[in-house]
């Protein structure tokens, strides 16, 4: 008898034009019960031409460096056909530049691709359960970025309460709904609640859209 996670895995694509990356990520991924992948694309017009007739995917690993279309134009176009697919990027790419505009594109996370093959599965599955994950490095630099300066103008007040301003920032930083409860030393329950409250408060409905807003207000 197969096990709940076998029976219901979750279901990626990997875009990647290195054969040696996309063969090793295929076959790393496929050791865990929790993960099936379901396809494989060096290039991504080709995923963006399929996506209508393949089954739908969960998430998508999306590389940023890829020929022709680049990972952000792809995620962007993604997000606005298929907007409840996941975007995962996995890249080389370090730069603010890159970071944000993956971001604003749709994408719910960003990790190095010298995340730790372990470390990996747990964000794919991070991803799964309404995380957003970004690698310590990334995250500090979209922090810097949001917080650099202040010269736009007074801020929206959005009415949030001093525990809702403390998550936010660790939702804007890519800690999932665990972490989140972990940190402020509050149930998984109360954490959630009070996400929901945050995303009612700023008329977002998704991790992307509650990042953006918080890029483009400086609300950090």
């Amino acid at each position: 008898m197969k096990t709940k996670a076998k029976s219901n895995p979750i279901k990626l694509v990997i875009v990647e034009d290195v054969k040696e990356v996309r063969d090793g990520l295929r076959y790393l991924l496929n050791l865990d019960d929790m993960i099936q992948v379901v396809g494989t694309y060096t290039r991504a017009e080709a995923l963006l031409e399929a996506l209508p007739v393949i089954p739908k995917p969960n998430i998508v690993l999306m590389d940023i460096g890829l020929p022709d279309m680049n990972g952000i134009e792809a995620t962007r176009r993604i997000k606005a056909c298929c907007p409840d697919i996941s975007i995962l990027i996995l890249t080389i790419f370090e730069e603010n530049e890159a970071i944000l505009d993956a971001i604003k594109a749709g994408a719910d996370g960003y990790l190095l691709k010298n995340t730790r093959p372990d470390q990996l599965v747990e964000q794919i599955k991070n991803v799964r359960a309404g995380g957003s994950p970004i690698s310590p490095s990334v995250a500090r630099r979209l922090l810097q970025e949001i917080q650099k300066d202040g010269k736009h103008g007074p801020k929206q007040d959005y009415f949030l309460t001093p525990r809702e301003k403390e998550i936010l920032e660790s939702i804007a930083a890519g800690y999932t709904y665990k972490e989140i409860a972990q940190k402020h030393f509050i149930a998984g329950s109360t954490a959630k609640k009070h996400i929901l409250h945050i995303y009612r408060k700023l008329n977002v409905s998704s991790k992307a859209e509650f990042v953006k807003k918080v890029i483009d207000e400086e609300l950090i």
